[in-house]
């Protein structure tokens, strides 16, 4: 073997050979194409494979990313510009060594409310997995927005990017096996929209087989999927701010892109509400690629096949929370109508409750708890319930470790860079800021070596981690990372506290 094919070797998948490049002892192909270009007469349309290729595919540069704007949490991540386009279905694969040794394989499917965010920005590389866990990693960019999730019979069927992933995952099942990976043991990670995916993907019956195990991480299903009446309201909605006039639904294939942008601003703006998460587009419960109510199934232990990690951190909402005035600077009369409206007809004991729990009750502090458990916690513990009711139990865990910057706390995307142990590649992250370099480092290696634990045998324990035992309804151990890291029975209280309500 010569120089050049060691420092750029090639790879042969289903559709042709692809030329890569090792970076830093790691082999990493970028802009592989899993499907189709969604352009023209595709947009709107479910995934197609690939047309094949002859001689070498140089996969040496990302590709560019699906059309979106600014993510709404730019202030607490940092920003980050790529080329966009619509032609943007492609993944970034690391690898060891692109030989038969059979490594598990992990695949990750990025946050950003289904409207931002791209698996190929710097954050979510997978160096250090392959590097240090002998696994290969695969980041996943998929459509977002109207162009990923618009629901409107006749236009869109809707759940775009959702069919994106398990068409990512179909073509790492027939290729991966020629980058050195086992397609047999396949774990999916995903956060915020990403472990919402997973969730939905858990309880689809044309998902089965294409994953093994799964890590949700703040998986947000405490928002539930819209159902398809309301999806296509929203969709007509949709179109006429895009200008289109009804019954002309089908003039969106030809609208131009910043225009499909604008409308997606336009649509969210008009559904913003007082300590409301709003999404514009999201996964729908459209009975054919989503059959029925996503957390009610994973309760039932509709995901008893897969093995799972979830967890969330302690304060997710305080991410959207620290730049809103109106929660800021909410009184006690404005936060307690949000308590009725979530808690029902005896909100005021939930009020007394929430109050017990913080140091400092304000109304700000009260409502980012209650919105957390909402949106995030109390679904994913419903995940964990179910697999554990299944006998399949799912280790659970809660990241506790604070922000140094004030208000962020321990705030939505926190956990992030810790899993990833890749702290340089969040060196302009305001949310971390000041940390303690030893400190992140020590969460990050419980963290990253857990992760890749879990990914070679579904089981994260290992020897920088104290014991970490599976979550059952009679203990409910949970993880905490912190800068004391152990597990702690029933850290959400579930057992002493008010049920959580059912509106």
């Amino acid at each position: 073997m010569n120089d050049a094919s060691q420092s750029m070797p090639e790879v042969a998948t289903r559709a042709g050979k692809l030329r890569g490049r090792v970076e830093n002892g790691v082999t990493v192909f970028r802009g592989i194409p899993y499907a189709a270009p969604p352009v023209g007469e595709l947009r709107f349309e479910p995934p197609r494979d690939h047309a094949a290729w002859s001689g070498v595919r140089d996969a040496l540069e990302d590709g560019p990313i699906a059309p979106q704007g600014r993510s709404r949490l730019a202030h607490i991540m940092g920003d980050f510009e790529r080329p966009q386009s619509e032609d943007c279905l492609t993944l970034t694969l690391w690898t060891p060594n692109p030989d038969a040794r059979g490594r598990p394989v992990m695949v990750w499917l990025h946050g950003g409310a289904y409207s931002s965010g791209a698996g190929s920005v710097d954050w979510y590389a997978g160096d250090r997995f392959a590097a240090n866990g002998d696994v290969v990693f695969v980041s996943v960019n998929y459509r977002l927005g109207a162009l990923g999730f618009l629901y409107l019979p006749g236009t869109s069927e809707g759940n775009m990017g959702l069919l994106d992933q398990m068409q990512a995952l179909r073509w790492i099942r027939d290729n991966i096996a020629a980058f050195g990976g086992d397609p047999d043991n396949v774990t999916v990670v995903g956060q915020s929209a990403g472990g919402g995916s997973i969730a939905a993907m858990m309880t689809m019956p044309h998902a089965k087989g294409l994953f093994r195990r799964a890590i949700l991480q703040s998986p947000g299903m405490g928002r539930p999927s819209r159902g398809a009446a309301e999806a296509a309201e929203l969709g007509a909605r949709y179109a006429h701010f895009v200008g289109v006039e009804p019954g002309d639904e089908a003039a969106l294939k030809q609208a131009p892109v910043q225009k499909l942008l604008a409308a997606q601003g336009e649509l969210a703006r008009s559904l913003a509400g007082f300590a409301v998460l709003s999404l514009p587009f999201s996964p729908v419960r459209d009975g054919r690629i989503i059959e029925g109510n996503i957390v009610e199934r994973l309760q039932a232990g509709a995901g008893a096949h897969v093995d799972v990690i979830v967890g969330t951190t302690r304060e997710e909402m305080a991410a959207f929370h620290c730049v809103d005035q109106a929660v800021l600077n909410a009184d006690e009369a404005t936060a307690r109508q949000v308590f009725e409206r979530l808690c029902g007809p005896h909100y005021s004991e939930y009020v007394d409750e929430f109050r017990r729990m913080r140091a400092v009750p304000t109304p700000a502090a009260m409502l980012g708890d209650l919105t957390t458990d909402q949106v995030f916690r109390m679904g994913s513990l419903r995940l964990a319930e179910g697999q554990a009711r299944a006998g399949h139990p799912a280790y659970v865990y809660q990241f506790d470790w604070q922000s140094p910057t004030p208000g962020f706390k321990s705030c939505h995307c926190l956990e992030i860079p810790f899993v990833f142990n890749n702290r340089d590649n969040w060196r302009d992250s305001p949310m971390l800021n000041g940390c303690d370099e030893a400190e992140f480092q020590g969460i990050a290696n419980a963290m990253h070596q857990a992760w890749i634990a879990f990914a070679r045998s579904g089981d994260p324990n290992h020897a920088g981690l104290p014991c970490w035992a599976p979550y059952d309804e009679a203990q409910r151990t949970t993880m905490r990372f912190d800068t004391v890291i152990g597990p702690v029975n029933d850290l959400a209280g579930l057992s002493y506290r008010l049920p959580w309500p059912v509106i």
